[in-house]
Parts: C-alpha cells; structure tokens; sequence
C-alpha cells in the first residue's frame, strides 16, 4: 500500500509540477517526481497461470459480478441503477489503456478518484487474490494474457 500510495503521491506531484515553477517548490517536485519514478521501476511481471485464473474467476464472482456481470460486460444485476455504469472490462480498446497497477488499486482503494463512485474499495482482499483478480479481468479482454505487471498493492 506504501508503494501505490507513494506512486500516486508522485503524480500528483508531477501534475503540480507543471503548475508551479521556480525556486523551492520546483525541487521538491522534482525530487517527489524522482521518487515516484524510482518507485515505478519496482513494478513486477507476474505471469499468469490457469491456476491463477481460476482463483480470479472466484474473487470475481463473490465481489464483482453484481456490477459487471458473469461475462464482464458491465451489466450485473445492480448495473442498471449506477450511474456512471460499470466498465465493460471486455472492451479492449478501454481495457488496454489502463495500467494493472491501476486496476490493482482501483479494486483495492475504490473508484472514487477516477470517476466511477459506485466502485466500492475492497481494501481486505488478500495480495494473491488482487493479483488474480487483475489477471482475470485483463483476461475478459485478452483471451491469451501472459502475464500482468504488478507492484506490492498493499
């Protein structure tokens, strides 16, 4: 958790780094900028196994199908009623856009700062079942996923 939270911190100080400019401000931004960086570089390639997909397809179906539905598509049960409607995680085009380090911490902290309030955080799920749970929702849009590229989402 310390990792995403110092990756995230990192962004936010790029993004007000190209706000602010000159004197202090700018070298802390740089150094904050410079640690994010170092802290992305620690990101892992996990390769996917059947093993782990099948324990993704379990973690999906007892914490993601009310919304998304059994195929992925956005349309669970309790689709209808949200507002924005949940992400077609079969969208390829959507889907490959967005980091696994971004879907890890989407599922684990919410979907409250990247516009989707309806997603609620699952902050319990243990690490393994984070990372099943990435590979098997890469998976609903890449048939043949390989491996995913994670950090330590904790």
């Amino acid at each position: 958790m310390r990792r995403i939270a110092v990756l995230s911190m990192g962004v936010l100080a790029c993004v007000v780094a190209g706000c602010v400019s000159g004197g202090a401000e700018t070298d802390a931004t740089d150094a904050a900028a410079a640690e994010a960086a170092e802290a992305a570089t620690e990101v892992a390639t996990v390769s996917v196994t059947s093993e782990m997909l099948r324990l993704g397809r379990t973690a999906y179906r007892k914490y993601c199908v009310q919304c998304h539905g059994y195929g992925g598509k956005g349309d669970g049960t309790s689709a209808a009623a949200l507002d924005p409607p949940p992400r077609d995680h079969t969208n390829a085009e959507v889907m490959n856009a967005i980091p696994d380090l971004i879907i890890a911490g989407t599922i684990r902290f919410g979907g409250v700062d990247r516009g989707f309030p309806n997603m609620p955080a699952f902050p319990h799920v243990s690490h393994e079942e984070l990372v099943a749970l990435v590979a098997y929702v890469r998976s609903l849009s890449r048939p043949a996923l390989a491996s995913v590229q994670l950090g330590d989402v904790e």
